[in-house]
């Protein structure tokens, strides 16, 4: 029995896999969210976490692609994307932006600075490769790379 995958010694941590990140980032999140362990995350840690998280959803896809349908689903029903929505038509960077503006100025918890990172993490790479919106998702995506996943 191996615990980690006999070709995986050129990576740092073993063979990690996507969906291994996704699950290991879901529980940290939550667990340093509810912060009545060892590690409790602050706003601006929660919201990384849940950032990195997001990505390594999109990347494991299978169940863990459910979450990106959820915000992409209620992105349509608010007409961000094309269709005709309670607000009008709302382009894709204008959500982006929206998301930006709420980090910034909205007071914001650990829960709400996870939820709302979340959402960028799938919102942020539909509005494009060509996008400034794109690099958080490059970075991230990156960054996994370096750890083999």
């Amino acid at each position: 029995m191996y615990l980690a995958a006999p070709n995986s010694a050129g990576s740092f941590f073993g063979s990690v896999g996507a969906g291994g990140l996704a699950i290991c980032l879901t529980v940290l999140l939550i667990f340093g969210v509810i912060g009545k362990g060892k590690i409790k995350l602050n706003t601006f840690r929660a919201g990384l976490v849940a950032l990195l998280a997001g990505s390594s959803y999109a990347a494991a896809g299978k169940i863990w692609s459910h979450a990106e349908a959820v915000v992409q689903q209620g992105w349509t029903g608010l007409g961000v994307g094309g269709s005709e929505g309670a607000f009008g038509v709302i382009g894709i960077g204008a959500a982006s932006t929206l998301l930006v503006i709420l980090m910034l100025v909205a007071p914001l918890n650990p829960v709400r600075a996870a939820a709302l990172c979340l959402i960028a993490a799938f919102t942020w790479p539909a509005a494009g490769d060509g996008s400034i919106w794109a690099v958080p998702g490059q970075l991230i995506a990156a960054v996994f790379v370096m750890f083999g996943v």
